[in-house]
């Protein structure tokens, strides 16, 4: 393989990188300083802030009843 075909590889694979990272949505707030952005809708970000707790509070019914029913019989 030829240098230069590495470098475009490499360039190739660093743009989807950067793409994806750009589209991607933030799990569990990962990689966010914390604050909400200050421009949007407010009833969007509550909106958001509403269902991320749901489903935390979901998450931990699932985990509960699993354990309870299958783990500790």
């Amino acid at each position: 393989m030829k240098p230069q075909d590495n470098d475009d590889q490499v360039r190739r694979a660093k743009a989807v990188l950067k793409r994806v990272e750009q589209e991607s949505e933030k799990i569990l707030g990962a990689g966010s300083t914390g604050s909400e952005p200050e421009e949007g809708d407010a009833i969007d970000m509550w909106g958001k802030r509403i269902g991320r707790g749901i489903g935390y509070v979901l998450v931990l019914i699932v985990l509960w009843h699993l354990t309870t029913t299958y783990f500790f019989r």
